[in-house]
């Protein structure tokens, strides 16, 4: 038997790679491979939560709060575990908000392991979890873009599963925890999952009206962070966002000679040089309701695993971190059928972007953007080590999703 044939040998390197990540979050070491570790403190976005659960303690507007690029999430969240972490001095709450990640983190590698399917691809799976590098930046951060892409892991196991309540509920949550989640609408809408789709979205609408009635400000307030393209002058795009659209506005900045410290909104380019960053993702969109609607499989992992893959090639806001939802793409599809393109593609994801050697000022904590200084060929070179293999995934899905041929769920039977 081989070496990578053997279980052990997975779960060996799954484990020493996590407990690397896990050592480096109290260190220095593997700062300077992320744009966002590099440059900010540990616990920077989980600051915009800690604030928000501060503000409904002093009744204050949850989306008036400074901190990162505001909080951008719905009430429930804030008025659960923000006001939760605000009852304790803010280095505990990280702390605690580590310890529920790694506790999600367990129950997935459980759901994973549980599945009957051969030892070795289970292993495999489990190591997939442990070794990805934008987990240990989503935990630097103090994210929770791995809390919804838990639950949507689960949600996908419910769907293939075929269970009749827990699927509504699930979705229902992700949407609390990330109102990016709704990108997967198209996908419940194909699949004819109206219970689903419109008993978890009227939950989810439900309970966060009470606090937009009380602050209506903060009704708009969350539509234009996280639909608007405007942002505060010189972070329309930057060495942070690694999705599509802020490649193509910075590309676009290049060769309009504006410096990118200068763009507030698309408005401030000319018209020819933002029209891709309009245009593509209305494009991306449409390919994906083709590539659904045109869908001779029916496989609900397929379906939802577009779309999802869709988000990194149509949002304006891709941070690094958020390639943790790419994470149970990868394992469902993996678990599905044992590709080793799926591997090859995961493996490109799992690794840090050459950042690393594009970097100027190195660990110095505050507003530094290396992308200001860096040509197109920079710019594309850093930002393809994420957008070739996302690119590539979808593509995989969209053929799959062409096969006539239906494979068995993890679970079907």
């Amino acid at each position: 038997m081989s070496l990578s044939q053997r279980p052990t040998l997975w779960l060996g390197v799954g484990l020493s790679v996590h407990l690397l990540f896990a050592t480096a979050l109290f260190e220095d070491w593997l700062r300077p491979l992320f744009n966002d570790a590099s440059h900010t403190r540990r616990g920077f976005d989980f600051s915009v939560f800690y604030l928000a659960g501060q503000a409904l303690v002093q009744h204050r507007d949850i989306y008036a709060v400074e901190g990162a690029f505001g909080y951008r999430y719905l009430p429930v969240f804030a008025q659960t575990i923000g006001r939760l972490y605000a009852q304790f001095p803010p280095l505990s709450s990280y702390y605690l908000h580590l310890f529920i990640g790694e506790v999600l983190l367990c129950a997935n590698l459980w759901l994973t392991w549980r599945q009957s399917i051969p030892k070795l691809l289970r292993a495999r799976a489990v190591c997939m979890w442990l070794a990805f590098s934008p987990f240990f930046l989503e935990m630097y951060m103090g994210q929770v873009s791995f809390w919804a892409a838990s639950v949507f892991y689960w949600l996908l196991l419910a769907l293939q599963t075929r269970q009749p309540n827990s699927p509504t509920v699930l979705w229902a949550a992700s949407i609390l925890v990330k109102p990016n989640m709704l990108i997967i609408l198209p996908a419940l809408v194909r699949l004819r999952q109206y219970r689903t789709l419109l008993i978890g979205l009227g939950s989810a609408a439900l309970v966060s009206l009470p606090y937009f009635l009380i602050y209506p400000n903060g009704f708009d307030s969350f539509v234009q962070t996280n639909l608007h393209s405007g942002h505060f002058k010189g972070a329309l795009t930057h060495a942070g966002n690694v999705g599509l659209w802020g490649g193509l506005v910075s590309i676009g900045a290049h060769f309009a000679q504006i410096p990118l410290s200068e763009l507030s909104s698309l408005a401030d380019l000319p018209l020819w040089a933002a029209a891709p960053a309009y245009i593509a993702p209305l494009i991306c969109g449409f390919f994906a309701l083709f590539a659904s609607w045109r869908a001779h499989s029916k496989d609900t992992t397929l379906h939802l695993s577009l779309w999802m893959t869709t988000y990194f090639l149509a949002y304006k806001d891709v941070w690094e971190h958020h390639y943790v939802f790419l994470l149970p793409v990868l394992i469902a599809l993996y678990l599905r059928n044992p590709d080793v393109r799926l591997l090859c593609i995961y493996g490109a994801l799992a690794l840090p972007t050459p950042f690393v050697f594009f970097d100027i000022q190195s660990g110095v904590y505050g507003p530094i953007d290396p992308e200001r200084t860096w040509n197109v060929a920079t710019s594309l070179v850093y930002r393809s080590a994420k957008l070739a293999p996302t690119i590539a995934l979808w593509i995989y899905i969209a053929r799959q999703l062409r096969c006539r041929l239906e494979l068995r769920g993890l679970n079907e039977g």
